[in-house]
């Protein structure tokens, strides 16, 4: 599991450090050491997140066209 920590206070932090011993979870910090990469993969081009985002945000997307057929339908 990756958590990304925001605007975490120290005491949050050690009782997330309490929680983790008291249940024999270990945690380690992913950034600690910048040449080590602990994510499968590697990193995106530019092009290729510009890609995905196009993608993702036209998946939820149809045509007008399409969109008044619809309608028609359900219409009849």
């Amino acid at each position: 599991m990756l958590l990304q920590l925001g605007n975490a206070k120290k005491s949050d932090l050690k009782k997330l450090f309490d929680f983790a011993k008291e249940n024999s979870l270990e945690l380690t910090l992913v950034d600690a050491d910048k040449n080590k990469s602990f994510l499968p993969g590697e990193s995106l081009s530019a092009k290729e997140i510009k890609v995905l985002i196009s993608k993702s945000r036209e998946s939820g997307s149809i045509s007008m066209e399409k969109a008044h057929q619809s309608i028609r339908k359900g219409l009849q």
